[in-house]
């Protein structure tokens, strides 16, 4: 059996030394075997869990998911990397017709630079605007299901401004709520916490509309909020969700509810 040393590894799949280092810190890749002298040596069945690796990682996935999907063991992993696949098929999907949209929003701009229709700055910020959604989406829809994604991009078509505007005035107002009965010491199991979920769930209702793949990719979402990128839309998003106690408060009642059927 060939075996190769990490240089040389890396050399012939194309990647650094230092990428092998790091995904075997995070037990992505480690070497099946060691030289006498203790040095990593790898052989072609390495490779291919390396390619499947960099595949993985081409098509958006995040190291944290890629490892969790390699250690789902025999015919379930299989099963588990076709609806990855699916689901990254979609999200790709979604992501052309995004870079179409922005494509056709330069053009648009370079057609109103010739006229000289519009001033210089509102034709940036046609671009700007294009950029920002495509770039949340980017990163948004790689937690829902393939049915998922179709039924988001479904609901943000239909999702107006007006729309926005109105159900942001309905959380705030949820969130101001919630702290209330937190400063009053309010139990999550009673009348006033149970009125606070229904309300809570009528809200989250506004957006999915009931969809289950929907509401499963948005509970998937903020259940992840650690590994949000660091961007000012999600700054935006994490000053206008509820407080950490907030939520506490409503996953207690939710529970309380559950629990009374």
């Amino acid at each position: 059996m060939s075996t190769f040393r990490i240089k040389e590894f890396a050399k012939l799949a194309g990647v650094t030394v230092r990428a092998l280092h790091h995904y075997d810190r995070l037990g992505l890749l480690r070497a099946a075997h060691r030289s006498e002298g203790g040095y990593r040596l790898y052989c072609h069945d390495d490779l291919g869990r390396l390619e499947r690796i960099l595949v993985l990682r081409y098509l958006g996935l995040s190291l944290r998911e890629i490892g969790d999907l390699l250690r789902v063991p025999g015919d379930s992993g299989k099963d588990s990397l076709a609806a990855t696949l699916t689901r990254q098929q979609a999200v790709l999907r979604a992501r052309r017709i995004g870079l179409d949209r922005m494509i056709q929003a330069i053009q648009r701009a370079q057609a109103r630079v010739v006229s000289d229709a519009e001033p210089e700055w509102l034709l940036y910020q046609t671009i700007l605007k294009e950029i920002q959604m495509q770039e949340a989406q980017n990163w948004t829809e790689k937690y829902f299901s393939a049915e998922g994604v179709e039924a988001l991009r479904a609901r943000r078509i239909s999702w107006t401004p007006e729309l926005q505007t109105e159900i942001h005035s309905k959380w705030q107002a949820l969130y101001l709520d919630i702290q209330s009965a937190l400063d009053h010491g309010a139990s999550p199991d009673s009348a006033e916490g149970r009125a606070l979920v229904a309300r809570w769930m009528r809200l989250f209702d506004e957006f999915t509309l009931g969809n289950p793949e929907l509401s499963a990719g948005v509970q998937r979402l903020y259940q992840d909020e650690s590994n949000w990128p660091d961007d000012e839309q999600v700054d935006k998003w994490k000053e206008n969700r509820a407080s950490a106690a907030q939520r506490d408060f409503i996953h207690a009642a939710i529970a309380a509810c559950l629990r009374h059927g």
